[in-house]
């Protein structure tokens, strides 16, 4: 098991004001510019990358369950219908990251003072600096793979992977001690703070992907992702492949 906090924080305005402004760099109005540059400063301070994580071997998978090796007894994933997805894995990294509950206290003091542009943007900051977290550990997995010479699986989690609802989060949870980076999760199968995500993924020789691919076409949220909607047709046809 590692508990990681050494995240480089490496976001910027413009990708903050991108974010929420998706036009050509020279057209970004000068005041969400600003807003966005208060927000990446705030939020140096106030983000606290941390992650937990552990490596478990594959038991099996049998119907929609996957069983994981955990000491001397078996932990158990109940995934639902696309738990073969990680059937072709030897290891499964499951993990729990978080920024904490600092930016996003802000966040809420700020819409309390009337400062909603700012506080806007600098939720978008604490989205994107979670997502960085993200792509590290996605990173991390496929370095393992490759000294290995495996492959990977998506990255899954419950509540984005259809059939493996939100509740699947006690059992993941269950994996990790999350107390060590400051999470929780409550009885709506939440995670508190709530900048924080859980993460999934197998690796094995029996995949062919040599990077942690889009789940955009197994996602519970397919059919409403704003972000599909505003997508070119090659963009979309990206993610149903999984390319990110």
């Amino acid at each position: 098991m590692t508990v990681q906090h050494d995240f480089p924080f490496t976001l910027t305005p413009d990708e903050v004001a991108l974010a929420q402004y998706r036009r050509p760099p020279a057209t970004v109005p000068s005041a969400l510019l600003e807003a966005a540059q208060e927000a990446v400063r705030l939020a140096r301070t106030l983000a606290a990358p941390a992650a937990v994580y552990d490596w478990f071997p594959l038991r099996e998978v049998a119907g929609e369950k996957v069983w994981l090796d955990r000491a001397a007894a078996g932990a158990r994933l109940t995934v639902g219908p696309h738990a073969d997805l990680l059937a072709p894995a030897r290891q499964v990294l499951v993990a729990v990251y978080t920024i904490g509950p600092a930016l996003e206290g802000e966040v809420r003091r700020l819409h309390e003072t009337g400062e909603d542009l700012l506080a806007f943007m600098l939720d978008s900051a604490g989205v994107l600096a979670l997502g960085g977290i993200g792509e590290r550990l996605r990173q991390q997995a496929e370095e393992y793979a490759a000294r290995q010479g495996w492959g990977l699986s998506p990255a899954l989690a419950p509540g984005s992977l259809t059939g493996w609802p939100i509740q699947g989060q006690r059992e993941l949870c269950a994996l990790l001690p999350l107390e060590e980076i400051g999470v929780r999760l409550n009885d709506l199968c939440v995670l508190e703070p709530q900048k924080s995500v859980s993460l999934v993924i197998g690796v094995g020789p029996g995949y062919p992907a040599a990077h942690v691919g889009s789940l955009c076409a197994c996602c519970a949220l397919a059919d409403t992702c704003w972000r599909r909607r505003d997508e070119s047709p090659s963009r979309a046809a990206e993610a149903q492949t999984g390319v990110e």
